[in-house]
């Protein structure tokens, strides 16, 4: 019996018309020594059921690497990254520099605590060719969500969308130095200076890309309005690390990748 796809739970009208040129794309994971439980059924999930991707990046705080070892995760590529004071920064800081750690033309953005449960290519992640990304207007959520004004400060222009809708995230090689060019004319500073500046949840780092791209290279991506409550159909499932790994959460993940 053929395994379900991604693309198999989307209804004619959504479904992405196929790359037009072959183009290489990356999962660059960025993780830590506490979620290396979660890691590991990461990449178990990757390995299941993602497909005609470039390399499996990994990439930890030096100080995590020794663990990493000992456990045997790794992906086809991994790094270490610098220890950070505030690693919820830092690991942003990181993912904002993936250009520096992966070749592919597009990078996949997952966290340690997603769980891919379908079969998925580079090509469910792109509408007529070009990255798909998520919006919700701002009015539309909950009025303590942080993400707009600490946006607003770093573009320096009004935001009235929300780009971390759910992942994962793909965004082009290439738009990782134009932000870190803008940091740097705009706030006299590079980017890794500015975002460890700011105080604890200070920042949000597809946020910030999601904006950018949408103002300033608009052209290069294509873009889905949706409402708060939008059941979005995705080729992984997010967990909350925080929380940590319960039996019912791991038997959950077990069913997911038998």
């Amino acid at each position: 019996m053929k395994a379900k796809g991604f693309m198999d739970t989307f209804d004619n009208a959504t479904v992405p018309v196929t790359l037009t040129s072959p183009v290489t794309c990356d999962i660059l994971i960025r993780s830590y020594y506490k979620d290396f439980a979660w890691l590991r059924q990461a990449l178990h999930s990757v390995r299941r059921y993602c497909h005609s991707f470039s390399k499996i990046v990994v990439i930890v705080p030096q100080s995590s690497r020794a663990k990493l070892n000992w456990m045997g995760l790794s992906g086809d590529v991994t790094w270490s990254c610098p220890d950070y004071r505030d690693d919820y920064l830092g690991q942003q800081v990181t993912k904002l520099t993936a250009d520096q750690f992966c070749e592919a033309d597009y990078i996949c953005h997952i966290d340690s605590d997603c769980i891919f449960h379908c079969n998925t290519t580079p090509n469910d992640l792109f509408r007529h060719g070009k990255p798909h990304i998520y919006m919700t207007q701002y009015e539309h959520l909950d009025p303590h969500t942080p993400w707009k004004s600490i946006t607003e400060r770093f573009l320096g222009r009004t935001v009235d969308l929300e780009f971390m809708r759910t992942p994962p995230y793909v965004f082009p090689r290439w738009i990782y130095g134009a932000l870190r060019d803008y940091a740097q004319i705009r706030h006299g500073q590079s980017l890794e200076e500015y975002i460890l500046q700011q105080p604890a949840r200070g920042f949000s780092e597809f946020n910030a890309l999601g904006a950018y791209a949408f103002h300033h290279h608009h052209e290069h991506f294509t873009w889905s309005e949706i409402g708060p409550d939008s059941l979005l159909q995705s080729p992984c499932r997010v967990y909350w690390s925080w929380g940590g790994m319960d039996e019912a959460t791991l038997k959950e993940i077990t069913a997911l990748l038998q």
